[in-house]
């Protein structure tokens, strides 16, 4: 439902009320017309006045954590492929070709993030799209010493968790 509607139909039902209320006064007897009456309406509409405002501060509150969630996962997500992009810059020149790879990856994700909204998940990356490519350029590389044979680790590991960015 659109906002413009559901403001609309709020509105038709609150101005619908009061004009059923005007309608029934005239109906009533007088003694249901009376201040102790009118407290107990008084109260009654505050109790619903608080119990609505109640439910619609846990409301933005679960928004807000969840989108709180959300923006630190992509911050850790971005932050994590720095590091690995970095780790992969250590080994030598020998990984621009993984490097590349990981760089058009991130630009796929960012792209399926814009093109599919804040309202919708975005669609699977069509199969022999994903990050093998990445995970065989590494594999492809032979390392000459501890370090390097320590940073592919590193990375295969840190390739490994990042998965999702390519699929």
């Amino acid at each position: 439902m659109s906002d413009l509607l559901v403001a609309g139909l709020a509105f038709v039902c609150a101005f619908g009320g009061a004009w059923l209320g005007l309608l029934l006064r005239r109906k009533l007897p007088q003694h249901h017309l009376g201040a102790d009456s009118k407290d107990v309406v008084k109260l009654g509409t505050g109790l619903l006045a608080t119990m609505a405002a109640l439910v619609l501060s846990l409301l933005i509150a679960s928004a807000k954590g969840s989108y709180d969630t959300q923006r630190s996962e992509l911050a850790q997500l971005a932050a994590d492929v720095i590091v690995l992009d970095r780790v992969l810059a250590h080994y030598g020149p020998e990984t621009k070709e993984a490097r590349d790879l990981l760089r058009q990856a991130v630009v796929r994700m960012v792209k399926r993030m814009s093109l599919s909204g804040s309202s919708r998940p975005g669609e699977p990356a069509p199969p022999g799209t994903t990050t093998d490519p990445f995970y065989v350029a590494l594999q492809k590389l032979s390392p000459e010493n501890d370090v390097q044979r320590s940073l592919v680790g590193v990375a295969l590991r840190m390739g490994t968790e990042l998965a999702p960015i390519g699929e």
